[in-house]
């Protein structure tokens, strides 16, 4: 029977932690357990700041463990004119080699924080779905270098076979940097280190309001108020209407992934050949790796609507894995989940805070358009620093301004009538 909890709860099942009482007070109140918050409290508490993290579900229950594990820089989605365009040279410039070292950036944090979560620099394939698009990929990888260090190759179509069994591509691009992680094992990780660190958390605690005082904040809980000098929200794509100012900013987008049953290793061998992550040129996004064990085929993309519907996020999905894959179309599916992520209208990540005065505001971190597990964990830290008022807290993302639109109030009604149109452009190959 196909389950509907995530594939990586089965070795990493979300944490039991022992429930604390509600403080009265506290210099910090972080909202939201995932990698975003979790990095965030780290950072204050090793540096003597008390911080509560409050959660509405389950320690960890949302994006951050419902993910693909995929890690690469997660260049800026308007592409690399579109972003020049947008912010000028020099500061696209510096968004692009600030996000090469998003990778690093955990795989460093991971070693010295001793945290084993499956993490591997394996490389992502990326294939070109026609061949202009394959020309585009050139073209992109020929700017990218020109002002990064990025380690990436054209690889033809006559030589794709050695990077996937699949025969739908007209080439592709490899990212030799990129890598793939567990991350519900990390999360488990890294909470454990934050505990460690003296960081509180408290599950099924779910913030009513924030409400601004001479001295700070009063945050109302599911079961209690707690009086905090500062508060960060880092709910990304489950931001609600107790920070509307935000939510409107935000677009949620649900994302879905399947697990296959085990395998054959031959024939995860033949289909996946390097056992890299993999993703594509199509407009709605898929990706797709072995499992960390190898024993099974991992896929994910936009879930069929706004809610969950796990048989019909299934059925999406193993139609879009059987395009590309013909041999896994009678492969049974053990698992399927989703979960949101949170897009924005200038496809960019945001970092600061909000409020009347500089220093008068909730402080935030989220937008990660769907590259949250790399860039979550450093904007977190980032995060951190800022609310410690640190020079390393600087990003290249500081002074975007965090857009929204008239009318849009938090509901994107009209994203599933769009992700339809752009399947049906990506089904016929326009």
């Amino acid at each position: 029977m196909m389950k509907t909890t995530p594939y990586w709860w089965k070795a990493a099942p979300r944490p039991e932690i022992k429930e604390i009482e509600l403080p009265e007070t506290v210099d910090v109140v972080i909202v939201g357990s995932g990698f975003t918050g979790i990095n965030t409290a780290l950072v204050l508490a090793r540096a003597g700041v008390s911080v509560l993290v409050l959660e509405s579900g389950e320690i960890g229950c949302g994006a951050s463990t419902l993910n693909g594990g995929m890690l690469g820089p997660s260049f800026h989605k308007l592409g690399i004119e579109g972003l020049k365009s947008k912010y000028g040279q020099d500061v696209a410039n510096s968004i692009l080699r600030e996000s090469l070292g998003f990778v690093d950036y955990l795989e460093n944090f991971l070693i010295t924080e001793k945290i084993d979560a499956d993490f591997i620099r394996n490389g992502r394939f990326r294939g070109a779905l026609k061949e202009s698009h394959y020309e585009s990929m050139s073209k992109d990888l020929a700017a990218l270098t020109k002002v990064t260090s990025l380690e990436a190759e054209m690889i033809p179509k006559s030589q794709q076979h050695e990077e996937t069994g699949s025969h739908r591509f007209h080439g592709g691009v490899v990212y030799h940097r990129d890598a793939g992680i567990d991350p519900a094992k990390y999360h488990n990780g890294l909470v454990d280190v934050a505990l460690a660190a003296g960081v509180m958390i408290r599950a099924n605690t779910r913030v009513t309001e924030i409400k601004k005082t001479n001295s700070g904040f009063d945050v109302s809980t599911s079961s209690g108020i707690i009086k905090t000098s500062k508060v960060a929200i880092c709910t990304n794509g489950y931001t609600d209407e107790v920070t509307q100012q935000l939510r409107r900013r935000i677009l949620p987008m649900r994302s879905a992934m399947i697990a296959t049953e085990p395998l054959e290793p031959e024939l995860i061998k033949t289909l996946m050949p390097k056992a890299r992550v993999y993703s594509d040129s199509r407009r709605v996004v898929a990706y797709y790796r072995p499992s960390p064990d190898g024993k099974r085929i991992l896929f994910g993309g936009r879930a069929s609507g706004l809610k969950d519907s796990p048989r019909n996020n299934a059925q999406l999905l193993k139609s879009f894995m059987t395009s590309i894959f013909p041999e896994l179309s009678s492969t049974a599916i053990s698992h399927v989940w989703s979960g949101l992520v949170a897009y924005t209208f200038d496809h960019a990540p945001h970092i600061g805070q909000f409020g009347e005065g500089k220093d008068d505001g909730l402080f935030y971190a989220m937008g990660y358009c769907g590259s949250g597990v790399a860039r979550s964990s450093y904007f977190g830290s980032k995060l951190g620093y800022k609310m410690l008022a640190m020079e390393q807290s600087e990003t290249a993302f500081d002074n975007l301004v965090f857009e929204t639109k008239p009318l849009y109030q938090g509901n994107p009604w009209f994203m599933p009538t769009i992700l339809r149109w752009h399947r049906l452009l990506d089904r016929f190959g326009l």
